[in-house]
């Protein structure tokens, strides 16, 4: 065989190799095959609650709330949970106690439903009126609750879910906790409220690979944009925000310049699946539960 042609074979080969490890591709309103509800599958719901966080991340059979949204959307987060059987949790995980993230969660335990342990990575006591209000819920209905450290590593089916948190934060939002879940090749960074201080945190702290993200959603409900070097470490494919198009120019602005598809949450439900090789995703306009 010629040399060159040796040569040729060699680094395509190595080319393929390396594209296969590039993640998982992103597919936006795209029917899947038609064998995908057969495979072994991550689902992240993102609940349309406006400018708030309310996500629903289900593997194995297994389902975590991370944040719960606002008190408006109470009702219709019990429905939808209740219209897919759902009434108990693996985990209710607060990314910090302000209320558009932690109110709709002790709702839901007020509502009856049950988790083997509510999470968050602040402490039990810390003194914030939020916090106290959802820890005296969860011990009238006696659902344990437990910090969760930076680095700590969580499962939920076969996906792994690892907790950052930048513990010298100057405020709760500083402080709140990413979430990096890993199932198969696809990879999913869920930003929390992390302000642009923090971004710079994780940048200097983390390793390039463990900021590296498919699917990215965007800081603080888009009011807080990307530092442009921490949007580059993650390197998406597509980046969901949640809260109003109007309310996130300038998360916006960034998408558009890197010719990325971007989704608003508060526009409807976004239902994102990956069997770990490919991530099919839907929005479903106006609409809180997709499935009605």
């Amino acid at each position: 065989m010629n040399r060159f042609l040796k040569l040729f074979l060699t680094f395509t080969v190595l080319l393929c190799l390396l594209c296969g490890t590039a993640g998982a591709q992103v597919y936006l309103e795209e029917e899947p095959p038609a064998d995908w509800a057969d495979r072994s599958l991550l689902r992240l719901t993102v609940f349309k609650t406006g400018e708030s966080d309310c996500m629903l991340l289900e593997a194995g059979g297994e389902c975590m709330m991370v944040d719960g949204g606002i008190d408006k959307f109470r009702a219709e987060l019990r429905d939808a949970l209740e219209a897919r059987g759902i009434s108990h949790f693996k985990y209710l995980f607060s990314t910090h106690p302000h209320d558009d993230h932690i109110t709709g969660l002790r709702r839901l335990v007020q509502f009856g439903f049950t988790a083997d342990a509510f999470l968050s990575p602040f402490k039990e006591n810390f003194r914030n009126d939020n916090q106290k209000k959802t820890v005296d819920i969860l011990k009238k209905y006696q659902m344990p609750y437990q910090q969760v450290k930076d680095g700590d590593e969580l499962t939920l089916g076969d996906a792994r879910i690892r907790v950052h948190r930048w513990d010298d934060g100057k405020t709760v939002n500083a402080m709140s906790a990413m979430l990096k879940i890993t199932f198969g090749d696809a990879r999913l960074l869920l930003c929390a409220d992390i302000i642009g201080e923090t971004q710079h945190y994780f940048l200097k702290n983390l390793d390039a690979d463990e900021l590296k993200a498919g699917i990215v959603k965007a800081p603080h409900h888009g009011l807080t944009p990307f530092v442009t070097e921490f949007l580059d470490a993650v390197d998406p494919e597509l980046i969901f925000i949640t809260n109003y198009k109007n309310a996130t120019p300038k998360t916006v602005d960034q998408a558009v310049y890197r010719h990325l598809p971007y989704l608003h949450a508060a526009s409807g439900t976004i239902v994102m699946e990956t069997d770990g090789t490919d991530w099919y995703v839907r929005q479903t306009l106006k609409k809180f539960d997709p499935n009605e």
